[in-house]
This record gives C-alpha cells, sequence and structure tokens, in this order.
C-alpha cells in the first residue's frame, strides 16, 4: 500500500494529516475542476484555516497539484503491488485489473488519476503535471512489461510473445474499466470481461502453482464481496 504523506505542525501547534486534507482536496476538485474550484473551497474541503492551508501546501495551485500526484502516486502503488507479489503473471495481470475495478467502486469520485482524470481535471496547459501523469503511465507499463517478460522465460507465456504490446493492452484496458465502472456497469459483467481479456493472453497453466480445489471465486461472488 501507498505510504502515509507524513503530517507536518501547523502554526497552531497541531498536526496537519496531509493524506486525508489531500483526499478531501480531490473531492471537490473531481466535482468543480481545476479552474472552478476555490481557495475557499479548498479550506472548506480540508477542515483548515487559510494560513494552515498555505503553510502546509503553498498557493491554490500548489494545493490542486499536490492532490493529483498524491492520489496518481497511491494509485500507481495500488498497481505495482500485484505485479511485484504475484506468484504467476496471469495472477498478476488479474489482480491488477480486478484491483482496479475496487478502487473506482470505493472512490469513484476523484479516482483514476492515471487514466481519467488526466483527460477531465488537469489543465491542458500544465505541461509539468502532464509530463508526471504520462511517466506513471509508461513506468507501469514498463512493470507490466518486465512482469509478462519473465513469465515467457519462466514457460508460462509461449516464447516470442509481444511483451510490449500485452503490456500496452493491459495499461489500455485499465483505462475502460474506470469508464465502465463510472457508467455503473454491474461488477460481475466487469470481472467476467477481465477473466476472459486474461484468458485470451495464453496464459500457461504452471503445474507447481497448480492447486487442487484451489480455483477463483466466480466473479458474482466476488462482487458480492465489494
Amino acid at each position: 500500500m501507498a505510504k502515509k504523506t507524513a503530517t507536518r505542525p501547523s502554526q497552531s501547534g497541531d498536526p496537519v494529516d496531509r493524506s486525508a486534507a489531500l483526499r478531501k482536496v480531490m473531492d471537490v476538485l473531481s466535482e468543480k475542476g481545476f479552474a472552478q474550484t476555490s481557495i475557499t473551497d479548498l479550506r472548506k474541503a480540508a477542515g483548515l484555516g487559510y494560513a494552515t492551508l498555505r503553510e502546509a501546501f503553498g498557493t491554490r495551485g500548489d494545493i490542486l497539484r499536490a492532490a493529483i500526484r498524491f492520489c496518481a502516486d497511491t494509485e500507481a502503488t495500488l498497481a505495482h503491488e500485484p505485479l511485484r507479489v504475484s506468484p504467476t503473471a496471469r495472477e498478476a495481470v488479474l489482480a491488477m485489473l480486478e484491483e482496479n475495478v475496487r478502487l473506482r467502486r470505493h472512490w469513484p469520485r476523484y479516482c483514476g488519476c492515471l487514466f481519467t482524470v488526466n483527460t477531465f481535471i488537469v489543465p491542458p496547459d500544465d505541461a509539468d503535471l502532464q509530463d508526471f501523469l504520462a511517466e506513471k503511465r509508461r513506468s507501469l507499463s514498463k512493470h507490466i512489461r518486465s512482469r509478462l517478460a519473465q513469465s515467457m522465460t519462466e514457460g508460462e507465456l509461449p516464447a516470442g510473445v509481444n511483451c510490449e504490446a500485452i503490456a500496452n493492452l493491459c495499461l489500455t484496458l485499465l483505462g475502460g474499466l474506470s469508464f465502465r465502472v463510472l457508467d455503473g456497469a454491474p461488477p460481475s459483467l466487469v470481472f467476467r470481461s477481465i477473466e476472459l481479456f486474461v484468458k485470451g493472453l495464453g496464459f500457461r497453466v504452471r503445474q507447481n502453482h497448480a492447486r487442487p480445489g484451489a480455483g477463483r471465486h466466480s466473479p458474482p461472488n466476488r462482487a458480492r464481496k465489494l
């Protein structure tokens, strides 16, 4: 999971929980947009005074950019984790896509920094922030590609598979899943679509990871647990 942003003391002596404040800022930012969100909106959302808010984050623009960066860092960490810890690439890709759906369902208003907020919230002339989010996507694509290449050497994927193209396809699907959840698509349908996609990638079952009776829950059962 993402590291909690450290707190820092305010002029009043009370620590400012930056993580909590930035999440609240993302709430109002996603609702009103970058241009229409005022410093008053941010103060009310964060529950801080003007002086404390400026001391902790800087100007209005600094606060908005910090919130988007925080959300993107959080999402990037959640996306990278399955690639790091899953025993097979099939399980890694499946878990990464499913976690993306769960993230959208729990934080539907402002999550999607890596894939949708870039379009809807970030001003097109904010080159630094656009580049930051684009680099996050490139980094995730690189990690997916590396995990797929590892699976090819282990015999889970056939030799000669275009890992870069598959990684790009996975990243594209992540963005599409965000829109489908926001559109209200049934979770069972979304999860079933993910399973069909992963099945179509041609992963071979690795016998040392196959366990009798350890099959995955069906998508509807998994959806009911969300």
